[in-house]
């Protein structure tokens, strides 16, 4: 006997089968409208610091627009880095543009739903600067000069630095 005459006998079976699917179905598609496992990695909640131009770099809030003031001093986003020895250092500082913070701000105020952080990224790259700590010239933070920047960075006997996340 098959399937299809099982379900013809008894209809209690079918109609039990057929809620079942239609309830996997419901849930997965609500699933999907929340926005789901997309296979990226949440949106850091933080992001490393300094006000003293790099001598120290401390983990705050990713929200603060930068530069802002932190202990009276202005302070600004950084990437830190580490050696084979495990000791961290700074070696990119990043600023936002008036139209990057104008456009930040705006982002964090409406509290736009990003749960992977492509669009924070988006705006970060269009609306801030990066420089190496030691240079004094400022370049747009596109994707090719921050990953070109970031791969020079050496520890102090320099050997390849790798990045930390905070």
């Amino acid at each position: 006997m098959g399937t299809r005459e099982k379900f013809n006998e008894n209809k209690k079976v079918g109609l039990g089968v057929a809620a079942a699917i239609l309830i996997i179905a419901v849930g997965i598609f609500s699933f999907q409208l929340r926005g789901g496992d997309n296979g990226m990695p949440p949106a850091p909640k933080n992001a490393f610091y300094t006000d003293d131009n790099g001598k120290t770099f401390f983990k705050d809030d990713v929200n603060n627009v930068s530069p802002f003031t932190h202990n009276g001093k202005q302070a600004y986003r950084v990437d830190v880095f580490k050696g084979s020895d495990g000791q961290q250092f700074v070696g990119l500082i990043y600023r936002h543009t008036d139209p990057g913070r104008k456009e930040m701000e705006q982002y964090i105020s409406k509290r736009v739903k990003d749960p992977d952080g492509l669009t924070r990224l988006s705006i970060e790259r269009r609306g801030m600067e990066v420089k190496k700590l030691a240079d004094k010239t400022w370049s747009l933070n596109d994707e090719m000069t921050s990953e070109r920047l970031q791969q020079s960075v050496k520890t102090p006997d320099s050997k390849p630095a790798q990045l930390v996340t905070p």
